[in-house]
């Protein structure tokens, strides 16, 4: 099996303890080391101001001119940023992955929608989305399961209505590959 290992960054004010969650939810899904680092923001120049949107893209690109001298061959970097962000074609993005650069990131700020006192809610919303993008780093695609994480998600409604955890085939294709998944983070 492949031993993975994942190094959490935290961008953005008062999202630690969604930053903590992930960082357990990593731990216990792929019993992996995850290592945890915060940086200040996301530059200014990936704004986009008619849109008051970041660029998604072009954040994963940043990221990985910033820590890929500091990533192990086995190492996968997940940002947690409390931006909006977009890709071109898309009006908004929950969370991207870069697969080549071992990069994704989840951005907080929609995931926040209509759960402002629901904490909690927020916090399984952020699990899902880093389950979803580290499926796609290790080389799932998107799963017609509409219990999968995997599921791809149009908006939030689509997010609160699928699970945390794998569908049996998309565990089943990560074991192919040598990664092994916690049975609690996979669907009986």
């Amino acid at each position: 099996m492949v031993a993975l290992v994942f190094k959490i960054v935290g961008i953005g004010g008062g999202i630690e303890g969604l930053v903590m969650e992930s960082v357990k939810t990593l731990h216990e899904a792929f019993d992996s080391k995850v290592n945890y680092v915060t940086y200040g923001s996301v530059p200014n120049e990936l704004f986009n101001p008619r849109r008051s949107q970041y660029r998604a893209d072009m954040i994963n690109l940043w990221l990985y001119n910033v820590f890929s001298n500091r990533l192990r061959s086995n190492e996968y970097l997940v940002a947690i940023i409390d931006v909006d962000a977009y890709v071109p074609g898309l009006n908004f993005v929950f969370g991207l992955a870069t697969p080549p650069l071992k990069i994704a990131s989840v951005y907080v700020p929609r995931l926040r929608f209509m759960a402002t006192t629901e904490e909690g809610k927020v916090i399984e919303r952020v699990r899902k989305e880093v389950m979803h993008e580290v499926g796609h780093l290790l080389g799932l695609e998107h799963c017609s399961n509409a219990s999968c994480v995997m599921r791809f998600s149009n908006s939030i409604f689509d997010t609160d209505a699928k699970s945390w955890k794998y569908c049996i085939r998309c565990a089943e294709k990560l074991r192919s590959l040598g990664i092994k998944v916690s049975k609690e983070y996979v669907l009986s």
